[in-house]
């Protein structure tokens, strides 16, 4: 009997022992934030160096800033030579002379993209003057004293940031470039302070659209970490307003940023923390409207306070910008939390985010609007006309088999297969997949 308690006191004990080895095991298994951050940043990387939608863009920028320069690479220039040659060629060929024109023009345009790739593996735009120095007028003085090229491809990356926002047709591929002006815009110590927290801004911003959330979450939390760090005066003061106030709604922004990035990580108590600060910053700036009511609808609605919560959406149905559906909508939301309902369900709908930026976006006076303010009639009415355009090209472009653009190039029969394998098939590949996402249904 003894020997047999023994056995038993025995095997609980090595059964003990291994349970804690597998606990600590498991333990070892699960990543950090930092982990998966830097797991996600190397994804970053590869996508980058695999792109093939960089190679016309770094194309165009480096033409642009190499013009008239006897450094500038052929290849390069000849792929936009060959893209110009397709603007004037029609949608539907009108005849078999035509067509074969056209087939020919589109076979010279992805030889000239192959051999502009292979060139830009060794050299680089910024080799070449910045485009401000193209663009401005003779004598033009800098934006700033310390603007360089890093600079240059922040403000940039901002841009395809508001244009990827805007654009959801897939025409414009803007997460690649985005990527890429970012991972160029490297801060200098002569960099005003916030322009380098706007820079972790927009890297945050880009990663939580792309879905790279740990990424995004250290980059925000390092854009609201430096905004909190500065003084007021570092802001610039903005209209009427003093450079505390502009400090405010930097952080307001800073706050609702990291919010909705925690949302993607499905963090939602921090996010709604992030949420309620953000709303006490506007509420300090004495900024009122369809964002602030959902927003406190929302927050009154997590934390239990279901009458205030029903106040702030009879404030939001009160809006003009409101359609009579969705008036009546928000009505029933707000009755229902008056009678202590636990849910918000207009806003548990996908479709509530739309309705906010369309009714913020009506408040602005309409995205024509918006575009004429920030970039002028002409350049408004422009903006999307290259899209046409390139549009087409990219459908007669993804016709063509790696075979016909590498021996166009001059190179092997294998040598057609490895840039089938590599390169061109992932590029007809990206264009066939975008052309479907486009065509109507």
């Amino acid at each position: 009997m003894k020997d047999s308690a023994r056995a038993r006191t025995g095997l609980r004990h090595r059964l003990a022992t291994l349970f804690l080895v597998g606990l600590t095991a498991c333990g070892g298994c699960q990543k950090t934030d930092a982990e998966r951050a830097a797991k996600e940043r190397a994804e970053i990387d590869q996508r980058l160096r695999d792109s093939v939608a960089l190679v016309p863009y770094r194309a165009l920028k480096l033409t642009v800033r190499a013009e008239d320069d006897p450094r500038a690479p052929e290849e390069v220039a000849l792929l936009w030579k060959a893209l110009e040659e397709t603007r004037a060629l029609p949608d539907k060929p009108a005849n078999d002379e035509v067509t074969r024109a056209a087939a020919r023009a589109y076979l010279d345009l992805g030889i000239a993209f192959y051999k502009a790739r292979k060139t830009l593996q060794t050299r680089d735009e910024d080799e070449f003057p910045l485009l401000w120095t193209r663009w401005a007028s003779s004598g033009a003085s800098l934006p700033m004293p310390s603007y360089d090229a890093g600079q240059e491809h922040a403000f940039l990356a901002a841009v395809l940031l508001a244009l990827d926002a805007a654009e959801k047709s897939d025409r414009i591929p803007a997460t690649e470039l985005v990527f890429y002006e970012l991972s160029r815009a490297t801060p200098a110590p002569t960099w005003p302070a916030p322009l380098r927290a706007a820079v972790q801004a927009s890297r945050g911003t880009a990663f939580c659209q792309a879905g790279y959330h740990y990424a995004a979450e250290e980059e925000l939390t390092g854009f609201l970490t430096e905004t909190e760090r500065l003084p007021p005066e570092a802001f610039p003061a903005i209209q009427q307003g003093t450079p505390a106030q502009s400090r405010e709604a930097v952080l307001a922004a800073a706050h609702f940023l990291r919010a909705w990035n925690r949302m993607g990580l499905k963090r939602e108590r921090a996010a709604e923390d992030d949420i309620e600060q953000g709303l006490r910053s506007l509420q300090t700036l004495g900024v009122e409207n369809e964002l602030t009511w959902w927003g406190w609808a929302f927050i009154h609605t997590r934390r239990g306070r279901y009458e205030e919560a029903a106040a702030s959406l009879d404030k939001l149905a009160a809006s003009p910008y409101l359609e009579e559906t969705e008036r009546r909508e928000v009505h029933a939301s707000a009755e229902s939390l008056r009678k202590h309902g636990d849910s918000l369900p207009l806003f548990q709908q996908t479709r509530a985010t739309v309705l906010l930026g369309r009714t913020l976006l009506a408040r602005a006076g309409g995205l024509e609007h918006v575009l004429t303010v920030l970039l002028g009639p002409d350049r408004a009415q422009r903006l999307y006309a290259p899209l046409v355009w390139m549009d087409r090209v990219r459908q007669r472009t993804a016709k063509l088999s790696p075979e016909q653009v590498a021996q166009g190039a001059g190179e092997t029969l294998d040598r057609a297969r490895e840039v089938g394998n590599r390169g061109w098939k992932a590029l007809q590949d990206r264009l066939d997949k975008s052309t479907a996402q486009d065509s109507p249904p």
